[in-house]
């Protein structure tokens, strides 16, 4: 714990918390939105519409952990507290935060293969906010019968660039790609 006081660095587990937690607060805002946009979803290309705002919303969410990160790692090194960090970090945890969402779509899965006596539609939407509008696409009458055993697989593929997400973010953090001084002066 002494080498992360000294540094400047979180721990793992801590960078992955916070990743969570951003992912969290990315599908929160994403069923929010959908909800909102309620009284506009019988037509087909306003929940298009919607679905590219809501990928929007949660990768945004998620490059912005990366890049926090990125950044306070980069005014570390600059000021020589800390030696240059491992370029992979945030693959993992991106890795870690990708397997995390694919279990609501795995339990969807399950509960259509195995004939569960719930009906996990309404609650998957909820939790995968960023889905929800895709969902609503895909299967309209909100049941688990009328759903292709395909559909949470498609699902499990939107979250699958988390960890690019990530990655990208804690780059663009750590070079200083959105640095205003930089921006302006080059």
């Amino acid at each position: 714990m002494d080498y992360y006081a000294k540094s400047g660095r979180q721990p793992f587990w801590k960078l992955l918390l916070t990743g969570f937690l951003f992912m969290m607060f990315g599908n929160l805002l994403c069923t929010i939105v959908t909800i909102s946009t309620a009284p506009f979803m019988n037509i087909e290309f306003f929940k298009v519409v919607v679905f590219i705002l809501t990928l929007a919303i949660f990768y945004s969410m998620i490059f912005t952990a990366g890049y926090r990160d990125g950044d306070r790692e980069q005014k570390y090194v600059r000021l020589h507290k800390a030696e240059p960090p491992k370029e992979n970090k945030w693959l993992v945890i991106g890795a870690l935060l990708m397997l995390i969402m694919f279990i609501p779509s795995a339990v969807l899965f399950l509960d259509k293969i195995c004939g569960w006596y719930f009906d996990m539609t309404f609650v998957h939407r909820i939790i995968d906010g960023m889905v929800y509008p895709l969902s609503l696409m895909i299967v309209p009458d909100n049941s688990i019968d009328s759903m292709q055993v395909f559909v949470p697989f498609i699902y499990m593929l939107c979250y699958a660039g988390i960890p690019a997400a990530t990655h990208l973010g804690y780059y663009f953090g750590y070079t200083q790609k959105f640095n205003k001084d930089d921006i302006m002066y080059e």
